[in-house]
């Protein structure tokens, strides 16, 4: 059976056609995921509740995008949400505890390959170079699924792909 009709009968409440959609579109998310958090842990939680955003939501897909696309756009959203619930907590716990943690030195560039170098990146500049560059997404997407403008979206990943070249040591001349 096609996706199409997978997705028009789990609209209609056919929850076996639902459930064969999901269990398609699981192991690309789970993988986007992991690639975006380098958390296996995480990427799980977060795989899980796309999921479940996606079964809460599914009469709510139009069709504008592939199915695939839009499970992706879910996920970059729960991966946000939680970026969002993170640094809030941390500011909490730095004004309770009314001091701010020594900053800790990053790793020598020295030897280190395009993915380390990509994990010290801060998540709103690395989450946007992996969309375009790993995943080929449009920078119209990305500034879409992160609620943010365009030109943004498009300085953060040429200062993202520019740190990582300085990092691997391939400045531009």
């Amino acid at each position: 059976m096609h996706e199409t009709e997978l997705i028009r009968r789990a609209q209609r409440g056919d929850s076996a056609a639902l459930a064969t959609l999901l269990q398609q579109h699981y192991l690309p998310v789970k993988k986007y995921l992991v690639t975006i958090t380098f958390d296996r842990a995480l990427a799980e939680d977060l795989t899980q509740e796309t999921m479940i955003r996606a079964i809460e939501r599914v009469g709510q897909f139009q069709g504008r995008s592939r199915f695939s696309t839009w499970l992706m756009s879910i996920a970059t959203r729960q991966y946000l949400d939680w970026l969002r619930r993170e640094r809030r907590e941390r500011q909490a716990a730095e004004r309770a505890a009314d001091e701010r943690p020594p900053a800790q030195p990053g790793p020598s560039a020295e030897g280190r390959t395009a993915l380390e170098l990509l994990q010290t990146l801060p998540p709103e500049v690395a989450l946007p170079v992996v969309l375009k560059h790993y995943y080929g997404y449009t920078y119209e997407e990305i500034a879409e699924w992160m609620e943010i403008p365009v030109g943004t979206v498009k300085s953060r990943v040429f200062n993202g792909v520019r740190a990582l070249r300085r990092g691997l040591g391939q400045d531009e001349a």
